[in-house]
């Protein structure tokens, strides 16, 4: 009689587990705060290459597109269920300087 209880108590939490774990997978994350590039070095003003570097160090990958290799995309994947994108902007100027930073809200699947 004690085995069949503790059974079912063990079933009941795995499944509250498997629920509480599958209904935080499914929550979008939110963008990265300007406050928080700020502490990482990255704004108005910043050398482009250094705010590459600490873009990476947060798990960013750069794109440098254009003629003059100005524009810079940098995304960011996290999440299982959904999965999501993470995406920051900027533009060098023509001392390598920041120019009109951007972040951009969460792009998930399955979310319009």
């Amino acid at each position: 009689m004690h085995g069949f209880i503790f059974l079912r108590f063990i079933r009941r939490s795995i499944l509250l587990g498997i629920v509480g774990i599958s209904a935080a997978g499914c929550s979008a994350p939110s963008k990265i705060s300007n406050e928080r590039l700020a502490a990482a070095g990255v704004g108005e003003g910043a050398m482009c290459w250094e705010a590459q570097e600490r873009l990476a160090r947060e798990g960013y990958q750069c794109f440098v597109a254009g003629a003059k290799r100005e524009h810079f995309d940098c995304t960011k994947t996290v999440g299982f269920f959904p999965t999501c994108v993470l995406r920051v902007t900027f533009i060098a100027d023509d001392k390598n300087a920041l120019l009109n930073l951007r972040v951009s809200e969460p792009a998930c699947i399955g979310t319009p």
